[in-house]
């Protein structure tokens, strides 16, 4: 009778789904955490960012990240492999997106104007998975947009800075050069 009624009103695969999700993640835990990991925006390098880990912020309250700066609207990816797991919004933050990987590791970010569109709690995503737009909101109002990037890991934040690799370009060949302009010329 339980699993009739756990079937009938979808509680049941809830209950599956989120048995998996938690499997997902104790698996992650056994893992080697990243040692590098990719920045989250795309057209912005590791060389543009000031270092502002452990920065002053408000009495009694250190910066436990970097801010990276961009135009509002900019997307904003996943800086790992693994999986989301909270979306929400808080005082300090404003809209946010974490997303859990190797190790148990925690990426944090924060300021979004928007969400993307139908990423939920749960979600596998990649380094090429968008998770929302860069913004000002939380006690980010007021300043220039920017990403706030945190990274927690099961003793506390560390900073996330060492740890980012630029994004490259695909690098362009004699090959792909010489293709390129024989598709330009068909054009």
């Amino acid at each position: 009778m339980v699993l009739l009624l756990l079937a009938v009103t979808g509680i049941g695969g809830m209950l599956i789904d989120n048995l998996r999700f938690y499997a997902r993640v104790a698996h992650l835990y056994t893992q080697e955490p990243d040692r590098k990991i990719a920045m989250p925006l795309e057209d912005v390098t590791k060389r543009q960012i000031a270092d502002t880990w452990g920065a002053p912020r408000g009495t009694g309250r250190s910066h436990e990240g970097q801010d990276i700066f961009a135009p509002k609207g900019t997307p904003i990816l996943s800086a790992t492999n693994g999986y989301i797991y909270k979306i929400g919004q808080n005082n300090l933050g404003g809209q946010t997106v974490s997303v859990i990987s190797a190790g148990g590791r925690v990426y944090y970010y924060a300021h979004l104007d928007r969400y993307a569109p139908n990423i939920e709690v749960g979600d596998a995503v990649t380094t090429r998975t968008v998770l929302g737009y860069v913004g000002t909101t939380g006690n980010a109002v007021g300043t220039p947009p920017h990403l706030h990037f945190g990274v927690y890991t099961t003793t506390g934040a560390i900073n996330p800075l060492p740890l980012l690799t630029d994004r490259t370009a695909p690098r362009m060949t004699r090959e792909n050069t010489t293709r390129q302009r024989l598709v330009n010329r068909k054009a």
